[in-house]
């Protein structure tokens, strides 16, 4: 007899713990991402594009920036601790296909051709902007760039759009524009303001940051019209991606979003998750 109670008990005790694992795990599913259920979330970064996540002084170990707020909330929302893997743009959609990290974030805009190989999240709008010498009159709009030495971050979705200036210069009879490739945004302002390059194309939050850090120094003269978006790339997952963008909706939900907006001196209206991810 008492071994049938014992059998008995267990029975009814054992179906009760399946049952509540079962929901738990479908609980667990819904919040979190695959990826940050070992306590880890594993972003790569350049940190090298301000305000976005960067290095405050030479020889600092902590990355800060808006983006690193965002993946220190987001990783809070799922009970993981941040864990960053740094190294130059063009390298960094390349180390999430080798799984050295969980997602890309960098100021890395939504693109097309991007979303043919990872899920992107886009959830902050930017244009880009050039960037040129305070007091230089002569380089106004693109295509005063012609003849003229250009500096790039290499990686980005800038090289492509001089390369398609370029291209124009040359249909039309006109020298091309020398394009120089560097590996990091602070390395191609500093080709112009050292007077090594007439300028460069960026996107408008670190063109502000860099104008701030060097007052006087600087000047964005033209903005291009399209509108871009900050994403966060993962690999192609549909449960991780819904899982993070609504870690993201919830942020902007619970005001956090606007308050790390304020801290960085961004635009309330920047936020948009998820704008852009039909393109």
């Amino acid at each position: 007899m008492r071994s049938t109670k014992t059998h008995f008990a267990c029975t009814a005790f054992c179906g009760f713990a399946a049952l509540l694992s079962v929901s738990t795990e479908a609980t667990w599913a819904a919040d979190v991402p695959s990826f940050a259920r070992n306590g880890t979330f594993k972003v790569c970064t350049s940190g090298e594009f301000p305000p976005m996540e960067f290095y405050d002084k030479p020889g600092d170990k902590a990355l800060v920036g808006f983006e690193i707020d965002v993946a220190e909330a987001l990783a809070q929302q799922w009970g993981a601790k941040t864990d960053y893997v740094v190294g130059d743009f063009k390298g960094l959609l390349p180390s999430l296909d080798s799984q050295r990290c969980d997602a890309v974030m960098s100021g890395i805009t939504l693109r097309p051709e991007r979303l043919q190989k990872y899920d992107g999240i886009g959830y902050f709008t930017t244009s880009t902007v050039m960037v040129t010498a305070a007091g230089d009159s002569g380089t106004k709009v693109p295509e005063d760039f012609s003849g003229k030495t250009v500096a790039v971050e290499a990686g980005t979705t800038f090289e492509p759009t001089l390369a398609a200036l370029n291209a124009t210069f040359a249909k039309a009879g006109r020298p091309e524009a020398v394009l120089q490739p560097y590996p990091s945004a602070s390395a191609v302002i500093q080709q112009i303001l050292v007077g090594r390059a007439a300028g460069t194309i960026t996107l408008d939050t670190t063109a502000a940051y860099r104008m701030a850090q060097t007052p006087g120094r600087l000047q964005v003269p033209y903005t291009y019209p399209n509108k871009e978006y900050y994403a966060i790339y993962l690999r192609k997952d549909a449960g991780d991606r819904k899982a993070v963008r609504a870690g993201l909706e919830a942020l902007k939900a619970e005001g956090r979003m606007q308050d790390m907006l304020k801290k960085w001196n961004l635009s309330p209206e920047a936020v948009e998750v998820d704008g852009a991810a039909a393109r």
